[in-house]
């Protein structure tokens, strides 16, 4: 039987191609309808169909962060990049992202 503890871990780091990305990028929620291309197809998948696939509870589904350039999603964050934003040998500038948790306020002072 499986529990958190031994739960594998989830990717905390991204790896893209910057001349790709460009400079303005946008954090979202998941929305119906949502497509990508996870890395290693070339082919859009839905966004649903991937957490599916995943085994992503779906009640988590709502609170993983979507990181966009543009309108188009580059990475699933702690899962997959963007196929079309990998980073290849004629990559000239990468762009690393970070995942990180955000520190809960201090119950007790209200902070």
């Amino acid at each position: 039987e499986r529990t958190s503890v031994d739960a594998p871990r989830l990717a905390r780091h991204a790896m893209l191609d910057y001349n790709k990305t460009g400079r303005e990028l946008l954090v979202r929620s998941w929305r119906p309808g949502d497509r990508f291309f996870p890395l290693g197809m070339e082919s859009p998948k839905k966004l649903h169909d991937f957490f599916v696939d995943e085994k992503v509870p779906r009640v988590q589904r709502q609170r993983i962060p979507l990181v966009l350039s543009e309108d188009e999603i580059i990475w699933v964050v702690g899962y997959r990049i963007d196929h079309r934003y990998r980073v290849t040998s004629a990559t000239r500038d990468v762009l690393v992202l970070e995942a990180c948790d955000l520190e809960k306020p201090d119950e007790e002072g209200g902070a």
